[in-house]
């Protein structure tokens, strides 16, 4: 299956030759440069690793994992590095080297949490774990235990496939999820720069940014990371099978409304040459369709930036699928009215309350997020912010040198610029300009290695350029070590507190569990342990939050607590104590204190005491039973008068929108059956929007 690319003289001419003829053997320096690095490369991985074997994670500050790193460590770091650009000054590209590196910065960046600690971090993810203990027990999602059961395509393809395998244990899986994601957003990257017209310098370096600036920490077991591959691989097929070719530019009578100016410019993307047949187009779009599909039953925030992407690609003239974006939101906002009801239902107001409120939404989601509780946790935060904006600086300074190179490098801009629209959706949790900073790393990565190589064909004497790329990775690589572990204090999740979950469930095989823990300060949500928490039978957890007391040794709230029903277990783990300390304020030894307070107290026994984390429970306890798990409400799409015909309405619209865009495809949107489906489509998705609206305001309301 071969995508043709543009071969006509221009920019990127000399680079193509490169690549499509068999280079010449490389001289004696050249492969004498090449050994050096190769030693260099492999001197660098053992001071990387070598050292750590002594690291003592217990001895972490606010700093989290970087202040109990060896300095051998750092300097192994910076040898990767490099030696990554080293290798990048050399006359041609050594792939194999290269390659390598690329795995090698994977390892060292993604693989240093998963290869000191003993467990796969952070809770989080063993959240997750229990919704696919649920669903894989159930063979159901319980919509109104979480709203992550919403969205469960995830969930259920990871039980599924564990299932399948025979796998009964997939925590490795979740610990090495960081190194695997990675990895495959590599892969979907390569598909985005192979349509880029740019020199082979500028999409390594490129691919190495990807990797190196993404200190979000996303790519842990969880729907995000899994919706963020499918969103590249998205990309990546929008821009290598529906790309238009250079005539079929021409005539996009979207591109009349842009200036004049951008007419001469040479297009920052190999436009096709020759289009795919037809057959193979519509294979593709039935796939690409289907990755929509699974990302909109996968995750809340991902289709959405999905079809903002669409959109502009379309309206900039680089995707062909112009009945794409409209098929995309009749299929968002199908999934959202009928599968996701028990999310929205009943709380309309609050459900669009954060659209619109971009200061309210920046100010929760980057002020909001620095502690004042440490000056060294407040300084990693404070970082963060300042990577965000540099790479966000470095970008448009790569763009600016692109254009004045004469290149329209629109799709990059797109690819940037897009993702910030999702920021007037809702804060999601304060979150959202984390997301958005993730979303925009393809295009700002791309287009800052335009900063150093922004030509598209070979430099005679690439060695400045090249030094400042690597200086600038060195920042890169050093910033992501002090900012992405940064929350390791209480991120991590260690044995012991497992192992209290474990036995609270071993103790209690029927009937709900009252869990009591305590927390620095409370907040007007509410919120949970930091600790692996429903990792498993999580119908039966319920939780019991007490704002903890300045004199750890005043236990009676706990006691108290623990007395209001039967079934009731305290616990206390490091983790949750590191939080309270570092980001609500307490003092460093309270948690000890309390350990001690509690383990003297004549009313509690100990469940369980490790160093990790300890469960108390009363002596005598509560007479009765635990209350029993109730039973799931079965699922349902809701009732309105118009909703049987607003589902009717939005299959015959997908049927119509992509029988439309196939013929479109098979170069047959002219004749009259095609023509005509504009008649139809037009008024049932005016039935569908006011469907959709009748139910969030019948529902909704409710």
């Amino acid at each position: 299956m071969t995508v043709l690319r543009e071969k006509t003289a221009g920019p990127g001419t000399e680079e193509q030759g490169a690549e499509t003829f068999p280079a010449p053997r490389p001289s004696a320096p050249a492969r004498r440069a090449e050994l050096v690095l190769a030693i260099c490369f492999t001197a660098g991985l053992a001071l990387y690793w070598v050292p750590l074997r002594g690291v003592n994670l217990d001895a972490m500050s606010g700093y989290g994992l970087i202040s109990v790193l060896p300095v051998a460590t750092f300097v192994g770091a910076a040898t990767l590095v490099l030696t990554f650009f080293g290798t990048l000054a050399l006359g041609r590209p050594r792939r194999t080297l290269l390659g390598l590196q690329l795995v090698a910065l994977v390892l060292a960046l993604h693989g240093l949490a998963p290869a000191l600690e003993a467990m796969a971090r952070p809770p989080t993810a063993w959240q997750h774990l229990g919704i696919v203990e649920y669903i894989t027990r159930t063979g159901e999602p319980h919509v109104m235990l979480d709203a992550r059961y919403s969205w469960p395509a995830f969930f259920a393809a990871v039980g599924f496939i564990t299932r399948a395998a025979g796998i009964e244990d997939i925590e490795p899986f979740m610990h090495w999820s960081p190194v695997g994601l990675e990895l495959l957003y590599l892969g979907a990257y390569y598909l985005i720069l192979r349509a880029m017209w740019a020199h082979w310098r500028a999409k390594w370096t490129a691919a190495w940014l990807l990797v190196a600036a993404d200190w979000v920490g996303q790519d842990y077991f969880a729907p995000q990371g899994f919706g963020y591959l499918l969103y590249l691989v998205f990309l990546g097929i929008l821009l290598n099978w529906f790309m238009p070719a250079r005539d079929e530019e021409t005539r996009n009578p979207l591109l009349r409304l842009w200036p004049p100016r951008l007419a001469g410019l040479t297009p920052g993307e190999r436009l096709l040459m020759g289009q795919p047949g037809p057959g193979e187009r519509t294979a593709v779009f039935a796939i690409l369709l289907g990755i929509v599909a699974v990302t909109l039953a996968a995750h809340q925030l991902t289709p959405f930036i999905m079809l903002f992407t669409a959109t502009a690609l379309v309206l900039v003239g680089r995707c062909t699928l112009r009945w794409l974006p409209l098929l995309m939101v009749v299929l968002t906002a199908a999934w959202m009215s009928y599968m996701t009801k028990a999310y929205w239902e009943g709380q309309g107001d609050s459900l669009f309350s954060g659209i619109g409120n971009l200061f309210e939404t920046l100010g929760s989601s980057v002020s909001g997020r620095i502690t004042e509780s440490s000056a060294q946790l407040a300084l990693v935060q404070q970082t963060r912010i300042l990577i965000a904006v540099a790479v966000v600086l470095l970008a448009v300074l790569g763009l600016c040198r692109r254009w004045r190179q004469r290149f329209d490098d629109r799709v990059a801009v797109v690819l940037l610029c897009v993702p910030f629209l999702s920021i007037g959706l809702q804060n999601y949790g304060g979150e959202i300009t984390l997301r958005v900073y993730l979303f925009i790393l393809p295009g700002a990565c791309l287009l800052a290695a335009y900063l150093f190589f922004p030509r598209a064909f070979t430099v005679a004497r690439p060695f400045r350029a090249v030094a400042a790329a690597a200086v600038c990775g060195l920042l890169v690589a050093g910033s992501f070590l002090f900012v992405r572990f940064g929350n390791e204090t209480y991120e991590r999740v260690r044995p012991g507190e497992v192992q209290a979950f474990r036995e609270m469930l071993r103790l209690s095989p029927e009937g709900r569990i009252s869990l009591v823990w305590q927390i620095g300060r409370k907040g007007p949500m509410g919120s949970f342990p930091q600790a692996p928490w429903g990792m498993a039978a999580q119908e039966r957890w319920d939780y019991v939050e007490l704002e903890a007391t300045r004199e750890p040794e005043n236990i009676k709230p706990i006691v108290d607590a623990l007395k209001v029903r039967p079934g009731s277990y305290f616990l206390t783990t490091r983790s949750n104590e590191a939080l309270n300390h570092y980001v609500l304020g307490l003092p460093a030894d309270h948690g000890p204190r309390l350990v001690r307070a509690l383990r003297a107290a004549p009313e509690l026994k100990p469940v369980l005491l490790h160093e990790d984390a300890a469960v108390f429970t009363l002596r005598k306890p509560t007479a009765g039973t635990p209350p029993k798990v109730t039973r799931p409400l079965p699922f349902t799409v809701g009732k309105t008068p118009w909703t049987p015909v607003g589902v009717l309405a939005t299959v015959l619209l997908v049927a119509l929108l992509a029988t439309r865009e196939i013929a479109r495809l098979h170069g047959r949107d002219r004749l009259p059956v095609p023509r005509g489906f504009g008649y139809v489509v037009w008024p049932l998705f005016a039935l569908s929007v006011f469907v959709v609206l009748e139910r969030f305001h019948t529902l909704g309301s409710g």
